[in-house]
């Protein structure tokens, strides 16, 4: 636990529909029990996130959640907008040049800028000092999409190739001396107990690797609770393959074993191929997430820490 909760920068990655928001969010929330002063950067989030933030509405600006938890919607065009202001340090300048409708239109055809900024924006955070130490003790960014997230998470690297010199590079620099230390960044990829989610995570991995950025563990969330349901479930599938007929009220179970069974295939393929600890966090009742679903989310992933008593 202290592993993860002493990063500085932590990436949360994974396909869409995974639950990388809701991850982000619960491992904002934990750091932030813990006493840790934590900034939790959404890329772009619909607003129906607000519901899991008790009264505070996602918003451009970072706000203060819950003690110690800040959080803050990254919406591109504002980050582009803050990364030129940090550029020419000067506002009235600053509102001549993104006040042209000019200059707009050609920004929103920069290929890479917007993310360029959003990640830009997460990592300053998590670079800037305040008072001799640390703005925040954890900035956790939420990425987006897997293919998308990948090439925002490349980006430093692909500036400081291909930019021969100037402030662009040379933020691009220290992005790249931060996620590089293992020490400092990690990257927690999200993905849920089916075949393809399964797949893309393994790849998601590997092209991680690649960057050179660190995977020490990952989050399976979503996970059926029909666990302690197995050996019946068992019963049922034996019933099947004897050729017994089943009654009509027991189709639905025959398909939870199928399901179940997916389930544990596509688990044991993904710990045969990528070797790290897997974080188990379960489906909820109904699919509703709230405040009370974060906390509830927080003690199963603190569970995962620790050591389960021998019988």
């Amino acid at each position: 636990m202290d592993d993860l909760l002493g990063k500085r920068f932590v990436v949360v990655a994974g396909k869409g529909g995974v639950g990388r928001t809701t991850v982000s969010l619960v491992i904002g929330k934990l750091a932030a029990l813990r006493g840790k002063r934590v900034l939790v950067c959404l890329a772009n989030a619909p607003p129906r996130y607000s519901d899991l933030l008790e009264e505070t509405v996602l918003d451009a600006k970072i706000q203060e959640a819950v003690g110690g938890l800040h959080v803050v919607n990254l919406d591109p065009k504002v980050c582009e907008e803050e990364y030129g202001l940090m550029i020419l340090h000067n506002r009235i300048l600053h509102r001549l040049v993104f006040g042209s409708r000019i200059v707009r239109t050609f920004l929103d055809a920069v290929p890479g800028l917007a993310e360029w900024a959003m990640l830009g924006k997460a990592t300053y955070h998590a670079l800037k000092t305040s008072d001799g130490g640390p703005e925040y003790d954890m900035v956790v960014f939420d990425s987006p999409a897997t293919g998308h997230g990948l090439d925002v998470l490349a980006l430093p690297r692909a500036i400081v190739s291909a930019v021969p010199g100037g402030r662009m590079r040379e933020e691009a620099e220290l992005r790249v001396a931060l996620m590089g230390d293992a020490s400092q960044c990690e990257v927690v990829p999200v993905t849920i107990p089916e075949e393809i989610p399964v797949n893309e995570t393994i790849e998601l991995v590997a092209a991680l690797g690649r960057l050179g950025l660190a995977v020490r563990r990952m989050v399976v969330n979503m996970m059926s609770s029909r666990a302690d349901a197995d050996e019946l479930l068992g019963h049922i599938a034996g019933l099947a393959e004897e050729g017994v007929t089943r009654p009509s009220w027991l189709v639905p179970a025959a398909a939870a074993v199928r399901a179940r069974q997916m389930e544990k295939d596509s688990l044991a393929r993904l710990a045969k191929t990528v070797c790290v600890p897997q974080i188990e966090l379960p489906a909820l009742p109904g699919g509703w997430l709230h405040e009370g679903s974060i906390l509830t989310l927080v003690r199963a992933f603190e569970a995962a820490f620790t050591p389960k008593q021998r019988a």
